[in-house]
């Protein structure tokens, strides 16, 4: 006789079978445990305990009362989450610290290079050779008489 074993983390397989009816906020106690008045049981907030102390509590037979949250994707939320969270928000937080350096340096090389092009862009472009525009003189200078021919380049007195 072969059973089948279900592979999944005991908090993924969780069902609540009967719905209770009375609100948290009513229910008498801490974050982790309040005690119902209508059933007279504890009733355990997954969500404040760690996941091998769900393991713990939940062993496979019994019956316990609990207060769960559980993700689209079927999991269910337990203190462990948090510190999860925690981590991956100080992950984030230093990848975009990172990006908004680099961005930062990147934007001041930028307006280095404007800037130097701005005040010494002349002076550059006589370096390495390329023209630069300017206004010409207004008049020209006098043109140079050309030798006359017939009297051998002399001219007659």
């Amino acid at each position: 006789m072969s059973s089948a074993v279900d592979t999944r983390a005991l908090t993924e397989r969780l069902t609540i079978a009967t719905p209770c009816e009375m609100r948290w906020e009513d229910m008498k106690g801490d974050a982790r445990v309040r005690h119902c008045g209508a059933c007279r049981l504890s009733v355990h907030n997954l969500s404040e305990m760690t996941t091998l102390e769900v393991e713990s509590l939940l062993q496979p037979g019994g019956s316990v009362c609990v207060r769960l949250y559980r993700r689209p994707d079927g999991t269910v939320v337990t203190g462990d989450c948090r510190r999860i969270w925690s981590q991956q928000r100080e992950e984030a937080v230093t990848l975009l610290g990172t990006a908004a350096t680099v961005v930062a340096a990147f934007s001041f090389l930028v307006l280095i290079g404007l800037l130097t092009i701005t005040l010494y862009g002349d002076h550059i472009r006589r370096m390495f050779g390329s023209a630069t525009a300017g206004a010409l003189p207004a008049t020209l200078p006098p043109a140079v008489s050309a030798p006359s021919p017939l009297l051998g380049g002399h001219r007659a007195p």
